[in-house]
């Protein structure tokens, strides 16, 4: 099952870079689309580690592994279809990852929290920009604007609703409101690719702390 678990994991991240290299290189789809893409598929990696690797130690190891892969890449521009050499985003991603991943190993009912921020910072930081590229609006902090972060909100909204309907959990319409809200305020402050640290694990110890879960 571990072993297994492993297979899966590197095959479908490796599965994703080819596909955003090959859009990027071969097809000339914008690389804030290839990444964008790579970045929200990432964050199922997470139904995975679930699946295959519960909360033994083997879920520190793929998050662990990627943050010295992205590093290089991120050196020596080795991943082409998703590198943004002004930002550290790709870096701070697994990072983020494995402090959950690592907070879930000592307390196993962090598991559901760790989903949520993983989802959070994977679609709703995904589609944030991809949005508001789109739907041109006000611009608040930090080069955010209204309409990514309202798609924050909505995204964090659906997540922690499918969470609750999946996991059974214990649904309080307050603390939704109160998880998405603080997933938008948070994603406001985060610059250079910081908010893919602050985001999931601002939202995750939120969510645990609140004993949604």
């Amino acid at each position: 099952m571990i072993l297994t678990g492993y297979f899966v994991i590197y095959l479908y991240i490796s599965m994703l870079l080819l596909i955003a290299y090959v859009l990027n290189k071969q097809f000339k789809v914008r690389l804030i689309i290839t990444r964008k893409f790579v970045h929200i598929m990432v964050s199922f990696t997470w139904l995975l580690l679930y699946y295959f690797m519960d909360s033994t130690i083997h879920i520190l190891i793929p998050p662990l592994s990627f943050i010295a892969l992205n590093y290089i890449s991120y050196k020596r521009n080795i991943f082409k279809g998703i590198e943004d050499r002004e930002s550290l985003g790709t870096v701070y991603y697994p990072i983020s990852v494995f402090i959950m991943a690592l907070v879930t190993f000592y307390k196993p009912d962090f598991y559901i929290a760790f989903g949520i921020g993983t989802f959070c910072m994977g679609i709703g930081d995904g589609f944030a920009p991809l949005v508001a590229g789109y739907l041109k609006s006000r611009q608040l902090i930090n080069s955010k604007t209204i309409t990514g972060t309202v798609t924050v909100f909505a995204i964090t909204f659906a997540i922690v609703l499918t969470f609750m309907y999946f996991f059974n959990l214990d649904f309080n319409i307050y603390k939704l409101i109160i998880i998405a809200t603080s997933a938008a305020l948070i994603e406001l402050i985060g610059v250079n690719g910081l908010d893919n640290l602050y985001l999931p694990l601002g939202v995750s110890a939120i969510t645990y702390l609140l004993g949604v879960v």
